[in-house]
């Protein structure tokens, strides 16, 4: 899917062609991706929209610099199918954790606010933990291949993936108070766990046990 990205070679001089590229080619591998909804839950749930920001901006740098810096490399090193069984059990725990510990819905009154340390490193890991070699790293991997502009590339990738994040968090974050939590985080839940098990279905179908 990415082999055409080989072939891209910018005019000698343009930046920002590259930038650009990978920009809207991030950005639109994002939209609708699992990782907005995780976004909006942490948003909604913790009531720290700066901090997730935060944690999701040094996951998406770090997640740029590992694909930029490794390239069409990466594949070699990472078993991408180990990775995709780490999230969707990851997605199934969620779900579980997030239906047995539904909260109140006068969540202001009933439950203690989440720190910002704790908001911040919770979810830079799990934002990382889910992007780390699905379809937007990979894209910016095949880019940082075919592309000779890595710095470019790099922040394209950065920029694309906070323009798609950033709104999520502020909606998670605008309207947690006029929604019922619990009733949140049992939707929430349920996806999670549908996801996980999407998920699973998935790579059985790909790669059948024996």
């Amino acid at each position: 899917m990415l082999h055409g990205f080989h072939r891209i070679r910018p005019a000698p001089g343009v930046c920002m062609s590259s930038l650009w590229l990978t920009f809207l080619a991030i950005a639109l591998a994002e939209l609708g991706d699992k990782s907005q909804l995780v976004t909006l839950y942490l948003s909604a749930r913790t009531r720290r929209p700066w901090a997730v920001l935060a944690g999701i901006c040094l996951a998406t740098v770090a997640l740029a610099v590992i694909a930029v810096t490794l390239g069409a490399l990466i594949g070699q090193w990472i078993d991408h199918s180990a990775l995709d069984w780490i999230v969707a059990l990851a997605f199934v725990g969620m779900g579980l954790w997030a239906g047995l510990h539904p909260g109140e819905d006068d969540a202001s009154e009933a439950l203690p606010a989440v720190s910002q340390r704790r908001a911040f490193w919770g979810t830079a890991s799990l934002f990382f933990l889910m992007e780390m070699g699905d379809k937007t790293q990979l894209a910016t991997v095949g880019l940082a291949a075919g592309l000779e502009q890595p710095a470019m590339i790099f922040f394209g990738s950065v920029l694309g993936m906070m323009a798609i994040n950033a709104p999520v968090i502020w909606l998670g974050h605008r309207y947690a108070a006029s929604l019922p939590r619990r009733r949140i985080n049992q939707v929430s839940a349920g996806m999670f766990v549908l996801i996980g098990l999407g998920l699973m279905g998935t790579l059985l179908l790909r790669s059948p046990l024996p």
